[in-house]
């Protein structure tokens, strides 16, 4: 997918543009999502969001954490998360998106199109992945800390035709001559379909794979000469920097986006290892399996301990303080 860049500001910081006199507007399209598998989305009333330092109109700091002894652990509920206007401080996206979400600072901008229940939906994948025992505060704040470093997030339209624009395109290239990374595409209509696969969890992870995980542990993640890769090279049959035609037979990762660079591969087979071992492929249904059979065999978590215990042994790695269980 194609990838915009955009500024935010955080804690006072001054990410792009001017924060000062950056206020919380009232949003017309306010929507809240409470906490949960079985939330309910509620349009009935305009929120005005509690402003917070520079521009920031929606955050999420969680509960507080229970004290280390305390048995049983019982979390209280995580805050609700709120779609808002864009703040002001946007910029250049001003006019073309229109809605807003912070999820640990690390923020979600969409376009006026986009269904504010997909929007949310995303954030709580967000979450989720940062947040993964739910205790309202990130399992490591290292990898959100890269996150807010690059000054990245998730961009998300109604569908490839709402984003690939180019007034879209000319406006994130103005933040990019700032100096801003990327964001990650998302569409709302791949998004929490029914009877579809979520590719909300894939594109979010993409995001955190890229902008955190990788460069905070290089030696298993960076996407050349790490653990991972080397991992990756076993699942291809082979150290091929394009796309062998064709894959080794014995291969069990085989894709074959020849736009799709060596270090993007890697990005692609951590998602699928990843998420395989977290039984989000095959939680769509068994059908799920022979879909993706094509460019990813093993799609359940015995597959791929059978399979691929090399990139296993990376993903249970404490030390690496991934989530071990769906974000949602």
């Amino acid at each position: 997918m194609r990838a915009a860049s955009v500024g935010f500001c955080l804690a006072g910081v001054l990410l792009l543009g001017a924060c000062s006199g950056s206020e919380a507007r009232p949003s017309t399209t306010t929507v809240v999502l409470g906490q949960g598998p079985d939330v309910t989305v509620s349009s009935e009333e305009t929120v005005t969001p509690t402003a917070l330092p520079d521009g920031i109109t929606t955050s999420l700091t969680g509960a507080p954490s229970e004290e280390p002894n305390a048995v049983p652990v019982t979390h209280p509920p995580l805050e609700p998360m709120v779609v808002t206007v864009l703040p002001s401080n946007f910029g250049a996206l001003d006019g073309l998106f229109a809605q807003h979400v912070s999820v640990f600072g690390v923020p979600i901008v969409a376009t006026p199109a986009t269904d504010p229940a997909k929007i949310l939906h995303a954030a709580q994948v967000l979450r989720g992945y940062l947040d993964n025992d739910q205790d309202g505060n990130v399992d490591d704040p290292a990898v959100l800390s890269a996150l807010l470093d690059a000054r990245s997030g998730v961009m998300m339209g109604a569908s490839n035709q709402d984003i690939d624009r180019d007034e879209i395109w000319e406006a994130f290239g103005e933040l990019e001559e700032a100096g801003f990374s990327p964001f990650q595409e998302l569409y709302a209509n791949e998004t929490a379909q029914p009877g579809s696969f979520d590719f909300a969890l894939e594109e979010v992870h993409h995001l955190i794979y890229d902008r955190g995980w990788a460069v905070v542990y290089p030696e298993y993640f960076a996407r050349e000469g790490s653990a991972l890769s080397e991992a990756m090279d076993i699942a291809r049959g082979g150290h091929f920097t394009s796309v062998p035609n064709p894959y080794p037979s014995a291969a069990w990762y085989s894709y074959d986006d020849r736009t799709c660079d060596y270090g993007c591969m890697v990005t692609e087979y951590f998602y699928w290892a990843h998420t395989t071992l977290l039984g989000l492929q095959v939680a769509v249904g068994p059908e799920r399996c022979q879909e993706i059979s094509h460019e990813w065999r093993p799609c359940t978590p015995d597959d791929l301990r059978q399979t691929d215990p090399a990139v296993v042994g990376i993903l249970e790695n404490p030390l690496l303080k991934l989530p071990m269980k769906s974000p949602l």
